[in-house]
C-alpha cells in the first residue's frame, strides 16, 4: 500500500512538512531521520474484535515523496476448550492488503493533507 507525491519545495522541508501532518492527524512518530529523509510512526491499532491491524506510516524524500503502509493482521483464535487469555489465542500474520475500506479510512486524511500542502499526487504511468 503507498502512494507517491511531487514536490517543488527544497527537499530539506518536505519532510518537516510531512512529519507537522502526521502528528496534527494524532500519529505519534517513532523514528525520523532528517540526514536520512525518513521518518516511521509507531504501530497504530485498527479494526474490530476477532480481526484487528496494526500498521505503521513510512515516508520517505529522495526525488519524489514515498508514503507506504505496512500492516499486520492478528487474528483471534477460537480454540476447542474454553480457556483464559494467552498469547497462543491471537494468531499474527503479516498483511500484504488490507481491506480497501481501512485502507481509505488510514490514506484519505493523509492524502488530503499533503494535497493542503502543495504536493501533487504522480500519476501512474501505463
Amino acid at each position: 500500500m503507498a502512494r507517491e507525491f511531487h514536490y517543488t519545495i527544497p527537499k530539506s522541508e518536505v519532510l518537516d512538512k510531512c512529519r507537522k501532518l502526521l502528528v496534527k492527524l494524532d500519529y505519534d512518530i517513532d523514528i525520523f531521520a532528517a540526514e536520512s529523509h525518513m521518518l516511521i510512526t509507531k504501530p497504530v491499532k485498527l479494526g474490530g474484535a476477532l480481526r484487528r491491524y496494526d500498521y505503521v506510516v513510512y515516508v520517505q524524500v529522495s526525488d519524489r515523496i514515498n508514503l507506504q503502509v505496512a500492516a499486520e493482521r492478528s487474528i483471534f483464535k477460537r480454540g476447542s476448550q474454553s480457556s483464559v487469555g494467552g498469547s497462543g489465542q491471537i494468531e499474527k500474520q503479516s498483511e500484504a492488503a488490507m481491506p480497501y475500506r481501512l485502507q481509505k479510512k488510514i490514506f484519505n486524511p493523509i492524502y488530503n493533507g499533503m494535497i493542503k500542502n502543495n504536493f501533487s499526487p504522480m500519476r501512474k504511468s501505463k
